[in-house]
């Protein structure tokens, strides 16, 4: 059982009297995404999102929480004078925790809606060499891009993550998982540099990546691309050795005897064969697995894969045409195949190609 935290309630933060003339200063230049936040040696500037920006899609982000209805804290581009201090108060009488006089609070509110009511890009005329860029290709050339972080979205993030995790030490709830997180240094030996909202972009969130499952991996392999024909060296170094035999004993040509051509038929059947039973022995492992398949395995090689190596899984997929294209595509890749072990190599004519495919055609007609 969870023992029950002690809450000890928080002092009111101080308020510290600032002119009004700082605050519309200050007020001007917030930003949602700081440069600071990528280094923070970067000279000041960031971008301001305007209200009309927002987005309403379904994942988290500066632009689809202002969709939301939410906006996210801004921080300012860099740390001079009192800058922080201004810009702690403004959150603190944005979330209501300030202890600032009513009509000080009422006239600073004023003055932050009016300088946040439009987006703003300050000191983005070019772009920091201490500024990450990205290369997108776009339209046959390149955009660069320069990933920046908003420190409003962060304290969203951290708040839910808070929230989350405290209730959970409360309330167990075996269906839930605690979220963790980590320690991220930024900012150097000081971080209020980079933003007041610093503390927040420095407890990313850990996530693990799912284990490879290669069983499974394989069997999707075989649904999305079918099987890949894989030679077997041993009838095809048999089907050299007599083929270079002939060559010797007739003068650097293939006997055209009947005699001849049946040995030549007896390798390149086996070898056809042995290519088919490895589309059935790859058809029989996508039964097996044919739950984890899309659509229950039906088809049980998917419509995108390569024709030929859809065919040679699932029979039930080829059509009139099938036996030519795998009789084809076999011969090629005997004619193509290299041994590599300084004997010779195979020396078929366009025309023996063709001999092959009418060969191994016959097997699967």
């Amino acid at each position: 059982m969870a023992r029950p935290k002690i809450t000890v309630a928080a002092e009111p933060p101080e308020w510290v009297a600032l002119p009004q003339e700082l605050y519309a200063a200050t007020c001007a230049e917030l930003v949602t995404f700081s440069h600071k936040t990528v280094n923070s040696n970067a000279p000041p500037g960031g971008i301001r999102l305007a209200p009309e920006q927002g987005l309403k899609l379904p994942y988290v982000s500066a632009r689809t929480l202002l969709g939301a209805g939410e906006v996210p804290a801004l921080d300012y581009v860099a740390n001079a004078g009192k800058t922080a201090t201004v810009v702690k108060q403004l959150n603190q009488l944005r979330e209501g925790v300030a202890t600032a006089p009513a009509n000080e609070a009422t006239r600073i509110l004023a003055t932050l809606a009016a300088a946040t009511a439009q987006g703003a890009q300050i000191g983005t005329d070019k772009v920091s060499l201490r500024a990450r860029q990205l290369l997108l290709p776009r339209q046959g050339g390149y955009v660069s891009v320069t990933p920046l972080t908003s420190g409003g979205v962060n304290r969203k993030l951290r708040t839910k993550v808070r929230q989350h995790n405290e209730h959970l030490r409360e309330v167990p709830d075996e269906n839930l998982r605690r979220i963790p997180v980590a320690i991220f240094g930024l900012g150097g030996s000081n971080p209020q540099n980079v933003g007041s909202l610093v503390r927040d972009m420095q407890r990313p969130l850990v996530f693990f990546a799912p284990t490879e499952n290669r069983q499974l991996k394989a069997v999707l392999a075989l649904h999305f691309q079918g099987v890949r024909m894989r030679l077997p060296r041993p009838l095809l170094r048999g089907f050299r050795d007599w083929y270079a035999d002939c060559r010797r004993r007739n003068g650097g040509r293939i006997p055209t005897n009947m005699d001849s051509r049946d040995e030549e038929i007896v390798h390149v059947r086996a070898i056809a064969r042995g290519i088919l039973a490895q589309g059935d022995a790859a058809r029989q492992r996508l039964l097996a697995q044919r739950d984890v398949l899309p659509a229950g395995g039906s088809p049980l090689v998917s419509a995108e894969a390569d024709p030929v190596a859809r065919g040679l899984v699932d029979p039930e997929l080829r059509d009139k045409e099938w036996p030519r294209a795998f009789a084809l595509r076999l011969a090629r890749l005997i004619a193509d195949y290299r041994f590599g072990d300084g004997k010779d190599e195979f020396q078929f004519e366009q025309a023996d190609i063709f001999e092959l495919q009418a060969m191994i055609e016959e097997v699967v007609r």
